[in-house]
């Protein structure tokens, strides 16, 4: 109600009030949905379980987008897989279950699940030096280069099951918590990576002339609607598209996803040439400059 307000007022007049109208024209509903308070939770229509397994589907799809941001890949560009550490597999056989979810949100082929996530990433510990260099001085550099000498994944597994890390330097051995190191996280050749609180997140960054003929298709469906709504189309209207191009990628690319491509934008015929009596417009697909007929099909 306080976001909606008229809209609540109307369905609480209509479910609530209306229908228990007695003969005086009264109702045992309160005169308005703004005049009552709001409900008590009732703790056991909670499905913990599920809870549990939604935020950890959506701290999965949330990490494999950073990983694709960071990588510099386009959100249109398919995948081929994408590889999932997680910290506690309580949830793994819902997840398997639900990869079809995963698959969509993060553009992804395959959702894998592997036990270490050591042969895609590696770890930088470095000191937080502001919190360290009043608390050891002069040992710092010894520090930072044992640091950088060790092995991360180890660090940080012993931090993670002991609480602490205790470092031998020269001049005797240094503790160290989750507050006194910083922890970078590096993807190893061909991947991209992401860790959060549940679960690591890797994603294959090869790219197969498949995956980039059909990221390319993506690319021209995604320029094709906006073309429908600049020109008003109704969503049901058919329509015929011609694509001019000197790219012979961007040709291969529409013939080979020719079928999906008339499918996501109902285009009853597409060609590679010109629409008499269709105005185009210049885009650019993947860096190559298409010349885009679109007519709807009367």
């Amino acid at each position: 109600a306080p976001f909606v307000p008229f809209l609540a007022e109307e369905l609480w007049q209509n479910l609530a009030v209306e229908p228990f109208k007695g003969k005086d024209g009264g109702s045992s509903a309160a005169e308005s949905v703004h005049l009552c308070d709001f409900p008590a939770v009732d703790s056991a229509t909670i499905d913990e379980p599920l809870s549990q397994r939604m935020s950890l589907a959506r701290e999965l799809i949330s990490l494999g987008r950073n990983a694709r941001m960071n990588a510099k890949l386009k959100v249109r560009q398919p995948l081929s897989r994408v590889e999932v550490v997680l910290s506690d597999d309580k949830h793994q056989a819902w997840l398997e279950e639900h990869a079809s979810i995963v698959c969509d949100e993060l553009n992804v082929k395959e959702v894998c699940f592997a036990e270490k996530a050591d042969q895609y990433i590696t770890y930088n510990v470095l000191p937080d030096l502001k919190r360290l260099g009043p608390k050891i001085g002069r040992q710092v550099p010894a520090l930072k280069k044992a640091l950088n000498q060790a092995d991360g994944s180890e660090l940080l597994s012993k931090l993670e099951s002991e609480g602490q890390i205790v470092i031998e330097l020269p001049d005797g051995p240094v503790t160290l918590d989750n507050d006194d190191i910083k922890v970078r996280l590096n993807a190893k050749e061909g991947w991209a990576a992401a860790q959060g609180r549940q679960c690591v997140v890797v994603l294959s960054t090869e790219l197969t002339d498949e995956l980039i003929a059909e990221g390319q298709a993506r690319e021209l469906i995604r320029v094709v609607q906006d073309r429908r709504k600049e020109m008003g189309c109704e969503y049901t209207d058919r329509i015929k598209i011609g694509v001019v191009t000197d790219s012979e990628e961007i040709r291969a690319a529409l013939e080979q996803f020719e079928e999906y491509v008339s499918r996501e934008t109902l285009a009853v015929e597409i060609g590679l040439k010109a629409i008499a009596g269709a105005e185009s417009i210049e885009v650019k697909i993947a860096g190559y400059a298409v010349e885009l007929f679109v007519k709807v099909d009367k």
